[in-house]
Formats: structure tokens, C-alpha cells, sequence
């Protein structure tokens, strides 16, 4: 594979005029007025390259502009076809790994395509574009029939719905030019490697393939091998310069990316997040969006539901902050609405959100479904609550700000002790981080940057009675707050950086505060993790008498109640156990399933040996018999006896 080297490009790599060959005067007209006078490095090389009929691997930051880096040389491979594509015939391919950065890239083919002018010849208009996802409502028959009507020239999608409408006789593919792979390494992480490969059967060798991604990885440099014909790889790079040192040091985050991490004890972070979104989002030129990254969802779910509740009560502590809730457990329906509304700063009529429309930051809380690819205009600030269990994560995560040259910040928050590692381990993967500084709130509500007290924090300690006293008024939030911190300590538990994140290292009792707990759940993972009775003190809850905020839910629950007192069933008298973890279980259960087998395997074997023995003896006492019969005929002769003639003739026989 050959290299092209787009490290030393600046941000701004010229004028689109200065790409060769030239592009159409009305791909021209319509990056002017999307606002995007200059190209980025990585478009500056890919682009020449596509057009000039190569393969391309390029592997490029975060929001350096990647999608019209294969966008626009699609567009343009097909305007300069010889021969028309008919009606049922696909030029251009471009898969995605998820709905999301389906949709949105195929938003940007149709910018495109809306501004494209009539036709001047036989063959200078491409014919559309049609985007195959699942949780649309559209099933793989209506894209098909879709695409049998349309006629579309480019199809984005997802790989599985790909699949299933390029098996179909129907969609012809021998005329395809492009295929391009946007966030290749999620594809093979996501586990399609498989249908990838059916994908690429599907397609003519004789074809331009692109592979677009933030980091490469072994899987994806083998699937470079099998589906790529002599490539050339971009990868653009951002260098730091050092002050006070001659030399510059790679980095991999976009070069307008200011990037910190936040330090605080367990029972002060929830406090923390919220009076940062607070302090960055101060003045005219704070920050306005901000993405907040959490492990789980039902972290998620939990923290969103406390939230839209304590806003409800118009609770100062969250002044100024509306939020959004996305995670990979909603409906498609309301993740679209969701994303819609924070994307575009509209209402949520179908999705989550709470708090203030007229609010001076608009937040959305999340999982890693909005982590990858998705370009979320005008996001000015990302918290990473939950470093990333997987390290290549982080870059995707802080990617989501400082896109196509705007100014962006990025945050992780520690806990103090041994995760405050991590900022090393980032350094090692070229991540480097500043400190922020700890958020401190007067008795007039002022923040400013100090010192993490060495006591409890006052106002952050009312912060959590005031979350754990809308808990106890609803038995949905307990519930939603057990099942987070259960789905928090069993992720932590499998961070892939284990050495770093270890449970017992942190404070249980402050973790528990962190939560707004009104006791920790038993569980196995807890065994040898003491509770600090300093910091937290379980309740004593009567889980008959919490009731649901929810009349119709509480009604359903007292219904239950009712039938199980009327007609109450006995229960098994059962031996109690000791809890365990799951995966001490499955070992145990492999155990005695391979103790099972074997113990009947050495049973059919002793019985196999048994019958063995058996007929052998049968035969050792017929012989033995045999003998004895002829002995006694012997005797007989010797003695004279009648028949003995017939006898010895008979014993000579058979001798």
C-alpha cells in the first residue's frame, strides 16, 4: 500500500478551485453556500485520489472533515460516466455502521442533489440517492420497492438492510463504481464482518473503494487486504508545538480541541457536572451545547429521570441546563426525535428532553451510540462522566466538538486515587490533558475555580438529600437508581484498562452518594468492597409502602398486592446460598457439566469391560466343559464299558 502523508497540511488546505481535475461549477456553488471556502487536509488528498481512479484508506481525526472527503468525488465519478446508469442499476455504495450516521450522511448527499441543475446533456445528472436503515418503520421489501421505482444512482445504508436489497435479482450492481465504508473499524467491531464480506461478492472487482476511519486497526488492515486493490493511505495528522522545545509531538485530536481532565471524590462528582455545565455555559461567549457520556444506560434513564424531575421543582442547582436523554435502548422513533431536537434546537415532541426551553445550555446525556461519526452541529463542549471502557473510544467521544476547524472543548472526570493514571495512560496514546480545576459554589450561588474541600462539600451534600428525597417520593426513580448503580459496577468491573479502574479502590459509601442511593443493592461484586458508614448509611426501606408516582402503575402494583394476599402460595422451602458473581456460576455449572460427562463415560466404559470379561469367560467354560466330557469317556474305556467303542472313535475325532 502507498502512503500519501498529510501531516504537515494546516487545518485550511486551500480553495476547492485548486483540485485536480476540476470540479463541477455547481458541486462549486453548493460548498459556498454550506459555508466551506477552504478544504481540510484529508480532503485535499483523498479527493484527487478518487478522481483519479484509486483506492483510498483514509485514516484522519475526528471532524476533519471526512464524509465530503468521499461525498463529492461520488458525485463526480458518476456525472463524468460515458453511459447512463439505468433505472435499476446502483453506481455508488456507502455503507455505515449505524442508523444514525446513515441518515446523516445521506442528508448530505441530498444538500447536493437539491441544488443540482437540470440536465445540459444525455448523461450529466445524477439521479438520487435512497438510504436503507431498519427502525424506520420501512421493511426491506418497501426499499426494494423504493429503489424499483426511484431509480436511485447512490444508496447509504446499513449493512445488514444493504445486504438484504443488493441479494435481490432486481438491483443490479455490475455498473457500480464507488463503494465506500465510512467508520470502517466500527463496522468489524460491531461484529459485520461477515456480512461485509457477502457485500463485497455482491459487487464488480473493477471498482473505486474507499475506507474512511479515525483509527485503524489490525481487523481493518485485513479487510484492506481482501477488499481493496493496491491502495493509497491518507492519514492526516495534528502536531503540537511545544513550547519552550524546538520539536513537535503527534497528537491524536483535532488541533482546535482544548482537552482536560477533572479530578473529585466520589460523593462530589454528580455536583461537579452539573455546576461545570453551569460555569462553561457563563457570558456570551460560553459554551451553548454540550454531550455528557455515560457508561450505561441505565445510567442514562436514571440520572435523566432525577433530573427532568428535580427541574420540574425549578430546583437553582440546575438553572439555565434543558437536557436530552439518547441512548441504544430507546425506540428508533425517539432517538430520531431526540437527536433531531438537540441537533437542530427544536422541541422534543417524541423524544426526551427536560428542563427549559429558553435554557442558556442545552445537554445531552448519553451512551456511545452517539459516539462515532455523528455530526452534531454546534456542540461546544464534551464530558466524558465514564471514561471509555475501550482507550480508542475517547478520541470519538472528544470528536463530537472542534469539528471542521471550530474551537471545541473536551473533559474527562476521575475519581481521585488510582484512576488519576488514566491522564498517564492517555499521554501514552498520544491524548495529552490539561487539569481543570475544581468548581466551588458560594452562599450566593457564584462559581468559580478552586480547591476540592477537604470535608464534605456543603452545597453538594444538599444537592444529593435534595436528589434522594425526589427518589423516595417515587419507586420508579429507586428502582431506575438500583439498576443503574448495578449496570455501573458490572461495566466497571470489565473496563479493559483494569489495572487503573479497580472497584475495591474506590469509596463504596461515596459511590453510593454519587448515585443518590437510599441503600446499595446486594450483590456479588460487592463482597469485598467495604462501606464507609462516615459518608453513607443505608436506609431501611419498605419496599410494600414506596409507592409509584405513576397512579396507573401504582394501581397495577396495590392490584398485585391484593391478588397475592387473597390467594397467597406457599413458597419452597429452599436452602439459602451465598451469592456469587455470574461468572463464578458459569464456571461452576462448565464444572460439573465436565464432572457429569466424565463420570458416564468411565461408567460405559467399566460396562464395556464387564461384557468383555463376560464372553470371554462363556467361552473359557464351554472348553473347560468339553474337556471334562472327554475325560470321563477315557475312563470308560479303561474300564470296559458298553458304547465305549463309539466313544474313543469319537474323542480321536476330535483330537
Amino acid at each position: 500500500m502507498s502512503r500519501h502523508d498529510a501531516s504537515v497540511s494546516p487545518m485550511a488546505a486551500g480553495p476547492w478551485t485548486r483540485v485536480r481535475p476540476p470540479l463541477s461549477s455547481w458541486i462549486l456553488g453548493v460548498l459556498e453556500s454550506l459555508g466551506f471556502a477552504q478544504m481540510t487536509p484529508v480532503q485535499a488528498s483523498a479527493i484527487p485520489l478518487f478522481l483519479s481512479h484509486k483506492d483510498v484508506v483514509a485514516e484522519a481525526v475526528t471532524g476533519s472533515g471526512k464524509t465530503l472527503a468521499f461525498v463529492i468525488p461520488i458525485l463526480e465519478i458518476l456525472l463524468r460516466r460515458e453511459t447512463t446508469l439505468k433505472k435499476h442499476e446502483v453506481g455508488a455504495v456507502v455503507v455505515c455502521p449505524t442508523r444514525e450516521l446513515a441518515q446523516q450522511t445521506a442528508g448530505v448527499f441530498q444538500q447536493f442533489l437539491d441544488q443540482q441543475p437540470e440536465a445540459a446533456g444525455a448523461h450529466a445528472r445524477v439521479a438520487g440517492v435512497q438510504l436503507c436503515v431498519g427502525g424506520t418503520g420501512t421493511t426491506p421489501s418497501e426499499d426494494l420497492a423504493f429503489f424499483r421505482e426511484h431509480g436511485p444512482d447512490v444508496i447509504v445504508g446499513t449493512p445488514g438492510r444493504m445486504e438484504e436489497l443488493l441479494c435481490h435479482s432486481g438491483v443490479r450492481t455490475a455498473e457500480l463504481d464507488v463503494l465506500v465504508m465510512d467508520e470502517a473499524d466500527r463496522l468489524l467491531d460491531l461484529g459485520f464482518t461477515q456480512v461485509i464480506r457477502t457485500l463485497l461478492s455482491y459487487l464488480p472487482k473493477q471498482r473505486r473503494t474507499g475506507l474512511f476511519s479515525a483509527t485503524m486497526t489490525e481487523a481493518l488492515s485485513e479487510l484492506v487486504r481482501v477488499g481493496l486493490r493496491n491502495p493509497v493511505r491518507v492519514v492526516v495528522k495534528v502536531e503540537l508545538k511545544q513550547r519552550g522545545i524546538g520539536g513537535a509531538q503527534d497528537i491524536r485530536m483535532p488541533a482546535t480541541l482544548s482537552s482536560f481532565y477533572h479530578v473529585s471524590r466520589p460523593e462530589h462528582k454528580l455536583a461537579q457536572l452539573l455546576r461545570l455545565l453551569q460555569y462553561e455555559s457563563q457570558g456570551t461567549t460560553g459554551a451553548r451545547k454540550a454531550i455528557v457520556y455515560f457508561a450505561t444506560c441505565a445510567q442514562v434513564n436514571y440520572l435523566f429521570s432525577l433530573l427532568a424531575r428535580l427541574s420540574k421543582a425549578h430546583e437553582p442547582r440546575l438553572q439555565g441546563l434543558q437536557f436530552f436523554s439518547l441512548h441504544g435502548k430507546q425506540t428508533p422513533k425517539r432517538r430520531t426525535a431526540t437527536f433531531s431536537a438537540f441537533a437542530h434546537s427544536t422541541h422534543a415532541a417524541d423524544g426526551d428532553s427536560a428542563g427549559a426551553t429558553n435554557a442558556s445550555m442545552r445537554v445531552l446525556l448519553c451512551t456511545d451510540v452517539a459516539a462515532r461519526g455523528l455530526d452534531l452541529p454546534d456542540v461546544d463542549l464534551v464530558v466524558q462522566y465514564d471514561p471509555p471502557s475501550d482507550p480508542k473510544v475517547f478520541n470519538h467521544r472528544s470528536g463530537r466538538t472542534a469539528r471542521a476547524g471550530k474551537r471545541g472543548r473536551a473533559m474527562v472526570m476521575l475519581h481521585g486515587g488510582r484512576e488519576e493514571g488514566y491522564v498517564e495512560f492517555l499521554q501514552i496514546k498520544q491524548l495529552p490533558l490539561q487539569p481543570y480545576g475544581y468548581v466551588c459554589r458560594d452562599a450566593q450561588g457564584t462559581l468559580s475555580i478552586g480547591e476540592e474541600p477537604s470535608e464534605r462539600d456543603a452545597d453538594a451534600h444538599a444537592l444529593e438529600e435534595a436528589l434522594r428525597a425526589t427518589v423516595r417520593r417515587d419507586r420508579a426513580l429507586y428502582e431506575l437508581g438500583l439498576r443503574a448503580f448495578v449496570s455501573w459496577v458490572r461495566a466497571y468491573s470489565k473496563h479493559e484498562v483494569a489495572y487503573i479502574f479497580r472497584l475495591t479502590d474506590l469509596s463504596l459509601g461515596g459511590m453510593a452518594c454519587e448515585f443518590a442511593l437510599l441503600h446499595v443493592p446486594r450483590m456479588p461484586e460487592l463482597r469485598h468492597w467495604q462501606l464507609d458508614d462516615t459518608l453513607f448509611v443505608n436506609e431501611k426501606v419498605d419496599a410494600s409502602s414506596l409507592a409509584y408516582a405513576d397512579k396507573q402503575r401504582e394501581k397495577q402494583r396495590l392490584d398485585a398486592l391484593a391478588r397475592k394476599a387473597a390467594d397467597p402460595v406457599p413458597e419452597p422451602v429452599t436452602r439459602r446460598t451465598t451469592s456469587e458473581a455470574w461468572s463464578e456460576q458459569k464456571r461452576r455449572k462448565e464444572t460439573r457439566a465436565l464432572r457429569r460427562d466424565k463420570k458416564q463415560r468411565k461408567r460405559q466404559w467399566q460396562q464395556a469391560q464387564a461384557a468383555q470379561a463376560e464372553a470371554h469367560n462363556d467361552g473359557e467354560d464351554d472348553e473347560d466343559d468339553d474337556w471334562s466330557a472327554d475325560e470321563r469317556a477315557a475312563k470308560k474305556q479303561r474300564k470296559g464299558a458298553p458304547g465305549v467303542t463309539d466313544t474313543a472313535a469319537a474323542f480321536y475325532d476330535d483330537l
